[in-house]
């Protein structure tokens, strides 16, 4: 190795040496605001399957931990941006990308959504695997990821630790519509035997 490649990568390894000093400096900033001020929220977010203590702390970081700001989980949603649009003019769909928001939010909340969906035996590995099937894995995780955000929102506004028996599978208000519209199908079938 000839002399300027040394050099070369002494500089290289006191810059590396100098983003982990960096980072551990963050990082140790970061538990001790957490630790003193949102404790709470963060072991609530922690309940969240997928949900680290250094993704609980930049959500809080994002966040500011207060959803006051956001009238309810689709304004909170569309502000991270993870809301799909519906563009759809004479039944020509145009896009169905997601809207701009919050990018560093964003971020953590697609990586949340991939340890949700490994996480087993969670509804979010139910889920995820079937929108996958008839969708691509990235829209069934932006899916996943959108579902995790309305989770946040409720953890976070409510101050509560995350309860998987309150996750709707099953919307009732669609479940209910199902139920009628089967009923009246089967009252329809009545009337043509007799």
């Amino acid at each position: 190795m000839k002399e300027h490649h040394r050099i070369k990568l002494m500089t290289l390894k006191q810059q590396l040496d100098l983003f982990e000093q960096q980072i551990a400096l963050y990082l140790s900033k970061m538990q001790r605001i957490c630790i003193e001020h949102f404790s709470e929220d963060v072991a609530n977010l922690r309940s969240i399957p997928g949900v680290s203590t250094i993704s609980a702390m930049i959500i809080i970081a994002e966040t500011g931990g207060d959803m006051s700001a956001f009238e309810n989980s689709g304004k909170f949603t569309g502000w991270t941006g993870l809301r799909p649009r519906n563009d759809e003019s004479a039944g020509k769909f145009k896009s169905t990308a997601t809207t701009k928001g919050n990018k560093h939010l964003r971020a953590i909340i697609v990586q949340v959504g991939w340890g949700a969906a490994r996480s087993k035996g969670s509804y979010f590995m139910d889920k995820f695997h079937k929108l996958a099937m008839r969708k691509s894995r990235k829209k069934a995780l932006v899916a996943i990821g959108r579902k995790i955000l309305v989770i946040i929102w409720h953890i976070l506004n409510e101050k509560t630790l995350y309860n998987p028996s309150l996750v709707h599978i099953y919307d009732p208000e669609k479940v209910e519509h199902k139920i009628k519209y089967h009923e009246r199908d089967i009252e329809k079938a009545k009337k043509l035997m007799v």
